[in-house]
């Protein structure tokens, strides 16, 4: 059984043991928020969430088993075309996307009708194409000034098709990009200068977005943000989803609820999603939220623990922006549930209801534990070298 587990689950075992963790948290929780669900769209069927769920992580599983074993080389040469295809999809969202929970972000699948993300995928092949193209300028005679260009023309582009529907997530991209070439040694120079221009754009956005008909989703975004820092005066349409995580939290104190027994999943618009975390404390009190930032907070420390174990710069790189995105994703969604950020929309990654987001960031797990194997294999050879040397020079002797 072990050698079983060995061959198939390679990679740093402290972060499968974070997958199974946020896993376990994610069937249950999900199972309690989607009760209301359940009877809205499923007859009261209230298992068919929590089997949706099982099945998306049993097949997420195999993607993570999938990936981790490809040589990640191969990875770093179709990242491009990866990177394509996700912005043709993005194209076609803007023209022919499906309108779910008052946005278009998603695609329907021609004869299976499975709607997904185009976004979930767009964002991942952008971290592996900046990674790759990251690792490529880091000699002197291709620094990682020549690198900034094409970067930022790219991010610009993902992030701009993005923003239309799911403005929190072209802001992510963009930090996650910038900060991995911050850490590619890109003149400060170009990301301040650059970063400014940005700050500014989204400012005057969210000042023009009511009067523009092309941002569809602009009052939303301006009502979010005025009733986040001037609550006094937001109306109780804008504020009622951070007004009902503030109470299910409230409610769990520091014991909870017990499992099943929350009672704000029936008033928090999308409690299995957008605000799962705020079901955890109530149900789970002070214990089940503590977990939750405890994994994700193990999960950055292990990737570090990978980072610096790498003696090629690609993975390092692909680790790197990975685990930044991830990680940051998952406090956004939690600080939005205790009141820190704006409401947005963003999943908490493997707990919130959705196939796209779980076998997305399955992937995500899958390539960062493909590193981790990388360097496990190859520290392997070199001790294995190492005592082919010892053992020749005691036959010397």
């Amino acid at each position: 059984m072990r050698e079983t587990m060995k061959k198939y689950f390679k990679g740093d075992p402290v972060i499968w043991v974070v997958i199974v963790i946020l896993s376990t948290i994610s069937v249950l929780s999900v199972y309690s928020a989607t009760g209301s669900l359940a009877y809205k769209h499923q007859g009261g069927n209230t298992s068919y969430y929590l089997f949706k769920q099982l099945f998306s992580l049993g097949i997420g599983v195999g993607i993570i088993v999938f990936i981790h074993n490809i040589n990640f080389r191969w990875i770093a040469r179709f990242s491009f075309v990866a990177l394509a295809i996700s912005v043709g999809l993005l194209l076609v969202t803007l023209f022919a996307g499906v309108n779910l929970n008052m946005a278009s972000r998603w695609l329907t699948i021609p004869g299976i009708g499975i709607t997904f993300q185009p976004s979930e995928m767009a964002k991942l092949a952008l971290i592996v194409w900046v990674a790759r193209l990251l690792a490529q300028h880091q000699k002197p005679d291709a620094p990682a000034s020549e690198a900034f260009k094409p970067i930022i023309s790219w991010v610009a582009i993902v992030a701009g098709l993005i923003f239309r529907e799911n403005l929190s997530t072209a802001l992510l991209i963009v930090a996650v990009s910038f900060a991995m070439m911050y850490v590619g040694r890109v003149p400060m120079k170009y990301l301040a200068g650059t970063g400014f221009i940005a700050i500014a754009a989204v400012v005057l956005l969210l000042l023009l977005a009511p009067k523009v008909d092309f941002l569809p989703r602009a009052a939303t975004w301006t009502a979010r943000v005025e009733q986040f820092f001037d609550p006094e005066k937001a109306d109780d349409a804008s504020s009622y989803q951070s007004v009902q995580s503030k109470i299910a939290i409230a409610n769990g104190g520091f014991l909870g609820k017990g499992p099943g027994n929350s009672i704000q999943r029936n008033f928090i618009p999308h409690p299995y999603s957008d605000f799962i975390f705020a079901i955890i404390a109530e149900e789970y009190g002070l214990f089940g939220p503590m977990v939750v930032i405890l994994c994700y907070i193990i999960l950055l420390a292990r990737i570090g623990v990978i980072i610096r174990k790498s003696n090629t710069t690609f993975p390092a790189f692909l680790a790197l922006g990975l685990g930044l995105m991830l990680v940051s994703q998952a406090f956004v969604n939690m600080g939005v549930a205790v009141g820190i950020f704006p409401v947005t929309g963003q999943p908490l990654p493997l707990i919130s209801l959705g196939t796209t987001s779980v076998f997305f960031t399955c992937a995500s797990f899958g390539l960062i534990l493909g590193v981790s194997r990388y360097n496990e294999e190859r520290e392997k050879e070199a001790e294995g070298a190492d005592d082919n040397d010892a053992g020749e020079q005691d036959e010397e002797g």
